[in-house]
């Protein structure tokens, strides 16, 4: 487990990113593609770190639930990211990976009863994070702070199945 992964890290939201992008430094170089999706990238990377979670394709999944519920976002932003064709090739590099689309669907439905565990958590936190606006003073604030002010509870990851669903390429 990693410090931002813990419920009263002392981390600031800036320290656990830099720490999420020690963990995974090809996260941190997709940042240079010159495009203005980017930074929806990088607030897609905060989540990461804001509610504990891992790059596994368990992980993803349960984050999107996450930010379904937990947060407040553009459609219109994150519909543009996945248009971009920078980001599109990354996405199918990933969907391809574990089977396409349909196999991607499987993972999201086998994890059901993680996901309404999290919409629970979600349901009673106390406002909704903002996806695309991160102030310096938030960047510079614990995580413990920020989940309290949120009452964000994270998902213990004991309960996560990572490495259930192991990429076609690793088989």
């Amino acid at each position: 487990m990693y410090e931002f992964q813990k419920q009263n890290s002392s981390l600031t939201l800036k320290e656990g990113l830099d720490e999420f992008y020690s963990i995974n430094p090809a996260f941190k170089e997709i940042l240079n593609i010159d495009s203005p999706n980017t930074r929806i990238f990088k607030e897609h990377d905060y989540t990461h770190v804001l509610f504990g979670l891992g790059t596994s394709i368990e992980e993803e999944s349960l984050l999107d639930t996450y930010v379904i519920w937990g947060m407040k976002f553009d459609w219109g932003s994150i519909i543009d990211f996945y248009k971009d064709p920078d980001y599109s090739k990354l996405i199918k590099s990933i969907t391809d990976k574990h089977g396409g689309y349909w196999g991607i669907f499987k993972i999201y439905m086998s994890l059901m009863p993680l996901k309404f565990k999290i919409f629970k958590l979600c349901m009673k936190m106390t406002k909704r994070w903002n996806y695309h606006h991160i102030s310096d003073e938030y960047l510079n604030k614990s995580l413990k702070e920020i989940r309290e002010e949120y009452n964000i509870e994270l998902l213990p990851l004991d309960q996560i199945p990572i490495g259930r669903y192991q990429s076609s390429q690793m088989k």
